[in-house]
């Protein structure tokens, strides 16, 4: 099923950020069961063999990394690209990317294991302070007579459930890549580049995107087939059968197209064409949601109160943006076309604190009343990167220029690489760190 409309996206959903989600809410709601209709809820923006298991207390990597955050920050340093990995002499982490969050504060993400020979691509989980190697590169895969080779980014949903799409090396060269879930210790091959498109015998896969798993652990993601009809698609895979996705109207893809993510939150997904540049793709997403959350402020702000926070961008393309919504194994799809014409305006009351304008959205999460948690610079100073909240029209700093500071300016450019959070009051990011070995993972709590 499928709508077409932005508008449809953001107020049929119920992007509201006065109105708080229900606590223990893990999936869409439908407002009258009707085909038109998205489901009311406020998240949009959001929600070795296995031996190489293992566990390290926190302060132990604090204490071996540099020292470069003060006692009083309220952001501390989770584990450094550097940093040995315990129980395993000869190994350390390599660089950090992908980092994905659930609400029970575990996360996952890409990094590799460096050894005196050579260095390995892996897959990480951490849940409190133990960490555990999930994948890595030449381990036997789920898949006969093959091994991993690579990783898309990993998704993680409430239940722990991890999943990622993985290059797959053997002797026969098929199947070359499989999308794969692991529970707990137990891994198992999901679709392969081997099968076939459902309902299309001759129609072999031969790509997919980073997978999705939502919070009833269906898996969403953009595959390629070949055959005499090549083509593109979005796919669902749940215990009960694999199936095909419509795309809203007006998204024409190319079988060259593959719909890679680029938001994800619970049961809701925005998946943009490969080749957008990540940074055009994120911050008309942030635009669209914002417009449409101030617009929709009731009762409406007083016109001598709205500050541009977020101006227009001539110089970028309207990227255009599949959002999709998952409640259980019924699934809708729309358009989401971003307009960087168009500017982000907040409510400022006088005497509240300054607010500068933004200059670079760096990523973005959610709050559990759904408001847009994310990470940005000032127009003014792109070195200074800061966590803000987009609460009920207004924008807040969370995080102090000093708090940030120690992290960002011993590596200039962009300053956060990744950023996840819990839905609550915590929120995981990756920087750029030269002096431990390529980037370091922190988290923070906000207010």
């Amino acid at each position: 099923m499928s709508a077409s409309s932005a508008d449809l996206v953001i107020f049929e959903m119920g992007f509201n950020p006065q109105r708080p989600r229900q606590a223990g809410r893990r999936s869409a709601r439908h407002s009258n069961g009707r085909p038109d209709s998205l489901p009311c809820r406020c998240d949009l923006m959001g929600r070795v063999e296995r031996s190489l298991v293992t566990s390290v207390v926190v302060l132990n990597l604090l204490l071996s990394a540099s020292p470069r955050l003060s006692a009083q920050s309220n952001t501390r340093l989770l584990l450094a690209a550097g940093s040995g990995v315990p129980g395993h002499a000869g190994f350390s982490f390599g660089p950090f990317s992908d980092l994905a969050m659930n609400d029970n504060r575990e996360i996952v993400f890409l990094s590799s294991l460096r050894g005196p020979r050579n260095e390995l691509r892996a897959v990480v989980r951490s849940s409190g302070i133990s960490f555990s190697v999930v994948a890595f590169q030449g381990l036997r895969a789920p898949v006969l007579k093959t091994s991993y080779d690579s990783f898309s980014a990993p998704s993680l949903n409430d239940a722990g459930a991890i999943c990622f799409a993985a290059g797959l090396k053997n002797t026969e060269g098929i199947p070359s890549s499989a999308i794969i879930r692991v529970d707990g210790t137990s891994a198992r091959a999901l679709v392969t580049s081997a099968d076939s498109r459902p309902g299309i015998p001759d129609a072999t896969f031969l790509e997919f995107s980073a997978p999705l798993i939502n919070s009833q652990g269906n898996v969403l993601f953009g595959a390629r087939w070949g055959g005499k009809n090549p083509g593109t698609g979005l796919f669902l895979w749940t215990p009960r059968e694999l199936r095909s996705l419509e795309f809203p109207a007006g998204v024409s893809p190319t079988p060259k197209d593959l719909f890679e993510p680029i938001f994800f939150s619970h049961d809701e997904a925005v998946l943009a064409r490969r080749g957008i540049l990540p940074d055009a793709a994120r911050e008309q997403f942030f635009r669209a949601v914002a417009i449409r959350s101030f617009q929709e402020l009731n009762p409406p702000p007083d016109p001598a109160e709205a500050l541009q926070v977020l101006a227009p961008r001539a110089d970028q393309a309207p990227v255009q943006m599949v959002l999709v919504v998952m409640e259980g194994e019924n699934v809708q799809t729309a358009l989401l076309a971003g307009d960087p014409s168009l500017a982000v305006m907040a409510r400022h009351a006088a005497g509240a604190p300054e607010v500068k304008p933004l200059g670079q959205i760096e990523g973005q999460t959610t709050s559990a009343q759904g408001n847009i948690i994310f990470a940005a610079t000032p127009l003014d100073s792109p070195a200074d990167v800061g966590l803000y909240c987009f609460c009920a029209g207004q924008l807040t700093r969370l995080t102090s220029t000093e708090e940030f500071l120690p992290i960002v300016q011993s590596a200039p450019g962009k300053a956060i690489l990744s950023l996840a959070g819990d839905s609550e009051q915590t929120e995981a990011f990756i920087a750029p760190d030269p002096v431990v070995g390529g980037s370091a993972i922190y988290v923070t709590s906000i207010p």
